[in-house]
């Protein structure tokens, strides 16, 4: 379910809900939900508006397998997976999804339509029909099965995968996929065993999954969803995961805003505050703005400050209502009467703005208009003037009596007042009776049409409240108007009696046949299709090929109101009923409800798994896979049993579930223009001040340096991390760590370590004043924090990982290992002693648990630095501290030669100038034509429509720094070009000669107009543009893709050589085995726990650099090698870019550029000058480095000029 402009609304008024994930900085989560439907439309239609995109079902498979594997390996949860997808569901939804499929289908027809007008050549293969995503589609049963391989798969042979339960709720499922995972939750509560510290993490789309994270009460659940980009032209949203940037959305926050939010209302209510009721109170308000089940309230709109008001009235009316509207989840109606006539007051409000219109151009054309323009409203006058007479009368029959000098006047003003008063309310009674009349189509807007409309609209609330707290309370209620009625009629509702009958879900064809348009008729059973398309069909009429949509008040298209009508439940049964009998058997496998699958590891068990599509993907041999089904109804709680979770998190904190406690500040909203998306926000923002300490001596640099150096401490305050304190400075005096080049060390207790003074210089004063500059102003422009005056900066390290150590008995610790890079921060905006929930307890004790026999490890020593080893029996040896291992050493390419020659296959890079040269044209043509050229339609004097067609080559973008690697290169502020733009260039001037002699003379011009390019009559403009683009379209340069200027990268050529260095080592096959004892500390396991750490933290990255995978459960096979071909730099260490191109392909490997599925992005936290060492990257897979979750892996630097195979 959808609210429009909700995400980006409580988004922007409350600035520190959402981070960017990092996988250092990711909580741990102990149960992952999936909302699928949002993966299955990602990787099935990626972008909507290319009539050209087309794609093979098992490329969707196979993307929702990996989009899968992604989203696992970010969260990593610890007990439970659940991936639900959408079953068939309530009616209410129905309605929505019927408008939704009717308009897409219409959209899809338009696009194409419209392709073609402008002689575009589509593929002769069928375009995806995204409607095909619906219960009981052919579609939809293949991509089950699928997904119940990938379940077994995954189970039997990734371990991160074998210590949990996997629940799969398909498509037969009944239940929408978000609900469906909330039914499961409030089951799990019930449980006596149930942890109240379980920590919830919901990935999905959806505006009002944080409405559905707040009715669970838990203080631990996060949202995980793609960037959401505001603003700008429409982008095409990035099809891999590794493209796309996620983003944690924090319900602890949200909490703790709201509470904020109404803290106003505290003193003034006689009965407790508590804050649980309140959010469901503002759960409550959020469904009067509309969703998928009601429409919104007339002329309310998120855009025009419909929540805004909501809170606002709500604050006003509460001290008088003596309790809580939203009973968890039951509507107290005589409270929520009260509520809606103080929010009523809006209709009058909004009205009178046009009543005061009316009455100053009626003021300006006399009465006739105004009366005309009512309709029946001046009839409606007349009454009420001889009803305000009779009222007049005695009013001033009662002035006469007590003040007979001034009666005259008075009378005159009241009469005047009154009449004013009995038109305003007969002309507003008219205009919502012209709405009923014009949006409904009723003829007579009568009292008793008025109390039903009020009745549903009730009834609505309270159903959806019940399914957002209970589940479903009715399968086939619906509202059944496409609008809303005024708030001001919606009364008498005290006394209501609401009864719901639960009745049952649709069977999947019925749904099919409810929801879907006649263009998507193929998507069911053929004895079906002539319902939606044959005249004698009794039920032709609710699929109108024309049909009409209403904006309603609203901006966007796909906001409007779908007129279309509502299906007759009954008369729809009546008409399948006949054809159910000639459904296939496969046909009626697929119209049928069934449980959700449990799937859990059993090594007891083994057995051969199917593959559904052998020829795509291989059967499992050994599937270890124990899988149950869940009855439809075990989740199913009782309305009484419905629990409530409350901890107090500021006495433990929950790493990763950010709270703004902890930081003595104080809120308030203003418009403070904070940037939480693209663009600052116009609306108000909560902002929070954080307020100094009272005691002069807490600002002491001296003892904030005793305090502090050495020690743990919280940064970035509210989305705590753990940093390690090294340095105090207050712009005169800096006090740091004395410590050894790799030293480390935490000082615990009262442990002091050693410190060195010094005072501060003018240069390094200029450069503490700039940081503070940056502190602050990040803070207030992103965070909605104003931390006030800064005197001292604190210099730390953040936290990276942790890793088993062993101590001088032989025992295993777990150890922090800390970034190399120091970062400042405000020391105002530093939490310190805080305790904290340890979830890395360390279950290894012994050297014998740290190296078991058969695992792999990694030699981090000469002369096998970096190779791969399986650990042998160390029994006799082990009481000396060592590990027998034999290790397998590969045969290495030999790249020296190739490095000393790069030159000879590097790309040549020239000026604008001399490519000019060589082609007769200006250097500013060459610069235009590599980049974007608009040509309009029409003439510049007479343009016909905004149409713009771009016929440039599109090899340079310097807004977005993006340059295309082997054609354009960007130095310094110059840009360079490639002979292959030379040519590309000498072909377009042999064919368009013409439109670079036009340019040249118009160079000013940011758009061009065909008929002024081409203005003889016998010359045809639209022709000669769509000729350019199509000869661009057919053209390679199309299909070229973009890199960020910033990265340094190996040219095709050399990738290339590489690989074919690459193929030679591979026939030689010649790997051999050595066996060895090793001290442990030169020994690297993967192991899930060490997430985050540098096997060796003295490295370095560069080009041509051989690297080693060292990550299991990874989409990197563990042990892979291959070479850095792409290094784009970063101001933080941590946000540094390696591209790596792998010696063999594997699935989920990336295309870059000019290599195909061998290839992953690595994104590096520490980056030392020093030559031919190791380096671990932790990093994200995202291709312009826009952090998305972090690898683990060893990058080995070869000394390509030694012979040696490793150089540590």
């Amino acid at each position: 379910m959808g609210v429009p402009k909700f995400y980006r609304w409580v988004s922007e008024r409350y600035p520190c809900l959402s981070q960017v994930v990092k996988e250092h900085q990711i909580p741990e989560f102990d149960n992952l939900y999936l909302d699928m439907n949002g993966i299955i439309h990602q990787c099935s239609h990626p972008n909507d508006d290319d009539v050209h995109f087309r794609i093979s079902e098992d490329k969707v498979f196979a993307d929702i397998f990996h989009y899968l594997e992604v989203l696992f390996r970010i969260i990593k949860p610890r007990k439970v997976f659940f991936m639900a997808v959408d079953g068939v569901a309530p009616r209410a939804k129905m309605n929505q999804q019927r408008g939704r499929r009717f308009r897409s289908a219409r959209e899809a027809e338009d696009k194409i339509k419209k392709a073609l007008e402008k002689g575009e050549i589509l593929p002769t293969e069928s375009r995806f029909d995204s409607n095909c995503i619906t219960p009981g589609t052919e579609f939809m049963a293949r991509l089950h099965e699928h997904l119940k391989y990938f379940v077994n798969m995954k189970i039997s042979t990734d371990k991160s995968w074998q210590g949990i339960t996997v629940y799969l709720s398909g498509h037969e499922t009944p239940g929408e996929g978000e609900h469906k995972i909330m039914e499961f939750i409030r089951s799990e509560k019930t449980k006596p065993d149930h942890d109240p510290n379980t920590r919830h993490c919901l990935y999905g789309l959806d505006a009002d999954l944080i409405m559905l994270g707040l009715t669970s009460h838990e203080p631990h659940f996060s949202l995980l969803r793609e960037e959401v980009r505001f603003g700008g032209k429409k982008s095409q949203r990035a099809s891999a995961p590794e493209e796309t940037t996620f983003h944690l959305l924090h319900l602890s926050l949200m909490r703790e805003y709201i509470d904020y939010e109404f803290s106003p209302v505290k003193d003034k209510i006689s009965f407790p505050y508590e804050i649980e009721r309140i959010i469901d109170d503002w759960i409550l308000m959020g469904f009067l703005v509309g969703n998928d089940f009601i429409p919104h309230l007339p002329h309310f709109h998120i855009n025009h400050d419909a929540l805004l008001l909501l809170y606002r009235t709500y604050m006003t009316t509460l001290p008088e209502l003596g309790g809580y509207i939203n009973e968890s989840g039951h509507l107290n109606l005589p409270r929520f009467e009260k509520y809606l006539i103080k929010l009523s007051d809006f209709d009058r409000e909004h009205f009178s703005e046009i009543f005061v219109d009316l009455k100053w151009f009626e003021s300006k054309v006399g009465n006739k208009y105004l009366n005309e323009a009512a309709g029946i409203a001046a009839e409606e006058s007349k009454k009420q003037k001889n009803l305000k007479a009779q009222e007049n009368v005695i009013c001033l029959n009662a002035l006469e009596k007590t003040d007979n000098g001034n009666v005259e006047t008075s009378k005159t003003a009241l009469e005047d007042e009154l009449e004013d008063d009995g038109l305003f309310e007969a002309e507003f009674r008219q205009y919502k009776r012209t709405y009923y009349m014009t949006k409904l189509g009723v003829e007579v807007v009568s009292n008793d049409f008025l109390a039903d409309q009020a009745k549903c609209y009730v009834q609505a609330i309270q159903w959806i409240l019940h399914y957002y707290y209970h589940g479903v309370q009715s399968w086939s209620w619906y509202y059944p108007f496409h609008y809303a009625p005024y708030l001001s009629d919606i009364c008498n509702i005290g006394e209501l009696k609401i009864h719901l009958d639960l009745g049952k879900p649709f069977m999947p064809f019925e749904q099919l046949l409810a929801v879907l348009p006649a263009a998507s008729k193929d998507l069911l059973p053929k004895c079906y299709q002539h319902l939606m398309t044959s005249d004698e069909s009794p039920i032709i009429e609710y699929y109108p090929t024309e049909f009409k949509t209403d904006l309603n008040g609203k901006q966007q298209e796909w906001e409007a109101v779908v007129l279309i009508p509502f299906i007759d439940e009954k008369l729809l049964l009546e008409a399948m009923a006949p054809c159910n009998k000639l459904l296939k058997a496969e046909e009626k496998q697929r119209n049928r409800h069934s449980e959700c699958l449990m799937y859990s590891y059993d090594r007891d068990t083994e057995f051969r798994y199917l593959s559904p599509w052998p020829e795509k993907f291989l059967f499992i041999e050994k599937c270890h896979t124990r899988c149950e089904a869940v009855s439809m109804d075990a989740w199913h709680v009782d309305i009484a049993d419905n629990k409530i979770t409350q901890l107090d998190t500021e006495k433990l904190y929950f790493c990763g579930f950010p709270t703004l406690k902890h930081i003595n500040h104080k809120f308030g909203l203003k418009k403070s223009g904070v940037q939480v998306f693209q663009q600052s926000s116009h609306g108000e923002n909560m902002l929070l001040e954080i307020i100094a300490a009272e005691d002069s001596e807490e600002f002491d640099i001296e003892k904030v340096a005793s305090m502090i150096l050495g020690k743990s401490v919280f940064v970035n305050w509210p989305h705590l991390e753990e940093a390690r304190a090294v340095a105090v400075s207050d712009g005169d005096t800096k006090f740091y760590l004395e410590e050894r080049p790799g030293t480390q060390k935490l000082y615990r207790g009262n442990a002091v370590p050693p410190t060195k003074v010094t005072f501060v210089g003018e240069k390094e004063n200029n450069v503490w004043i700039k940081e503070i500059q940056g502190i602050s102003e990040h803070y207030q422009r992103r965070k909605g924090v104003i931390i006030n005056e800064t005197s001292i900066i604190v210099y730390a390290q953040l936290l990276t990982g942790s890793r088993y150590q062993l101590n001088q008995n032989g025992e295993v610790y777990f150890e922090k290992q800390w970034s190399k890079q120091n970062l400042p921060f405000a020391y105002q905006t530093i939490v310190k002693d805080i305790k904290t929930f340890d979830c890395h307890f360390s279950k290894l004790k012994t050297l014998d648990d740290l190296f078991p026999l058969g695992c792999t490890v990694f030699m981090l020593g000469t002369p096998y630095y970096g190779c791969t080893g399986e650990v042998q029996d160390s029994s006799d040896v082990i009481s000396d501290g060592r590990i027998r291992v034999v290790f397998n050493i590969p045969i290495e390419p030999q790249l020296d030669i190739l490095i000393q020659n790069q030159h000879k296959y590097s790309v040549k890079y020239n000026p604008a100038y001399v490519l000019a040269s060589r082609l007769g044209v200006s250097s500013y043509l060459v610069s235009r034509f590599t980049g974007s050229i608009f040509i309009g339609r029409g003439a510049r004097r007479n343009p016909r429509g905004d149409h713009k067609a771009n016929v440039g080559l599109n090899l340079k973008f310097n807004k977005r720094n993006e340059e295309v690697p082997g054609y354009t290169k960007k130095v310094g502020n110059e840009w360079m070009y490639s002979s292959a733009v030379e040519q590309l260039l000498a072909e377009y001037l042999e064919r368009v000669p013409e439109l670079f002699t036009y340019l040249a003379k118009n160079s000013p011009e940011d758009i061009f107009y065909e008929d002024d390019i081409w203005p003889g009559e016998e010359e045809n403009g639209a022709e000669k543009v769509q000729e350019i683009m199509s000869w661009l379209k057919a053209h390679p340069v199309s299909t070229l893709s973009r890199s960020s200027c910033d990265l340094q990268i190996l040219d095709a050529a050399i990738v290339e050589k590489i690989e074919e260095e690459i193929d030679k080592c591979k026939q030689r096959k010649s790997n051999k085995k050595v066996r060895v004892t090793v001290k442990p500390h030169l020994l690297y396991r993967p192991l899930e726990q060490q997430h985050g750490i540098f096997p060796d933290q003295d490295a370095e990255y560069r080009l041509f650099d051989r690297v080693v995978n060292v990550r299991e459960n990874f989409s990197v096979p563990l042990g892979l090698r291959g070479s850095i071909i792409g290094i784009k730099g970063a101001s933080r260490e941590s946000d540094v870019l390696y591209e790596v191109l792998f010696d063999e392909d594997f699935h989920g490997g990336l295309t870059i550029r000019f290599v195909a599925n061998n290839c992953l992005f690595f994104l590096s936290v520490s980056i030392e000058p020093q030559k031919h060492k190791v380096i671990v990257s932790e990093g994200a897979l995202n291709v312009f480095s826009l952090l998305l979750c972090s690898l683990l892996s060893i990058f080995i630097v070869i000394d390509t000029a030694d012979e040696q195979i490793f150089h540590p």
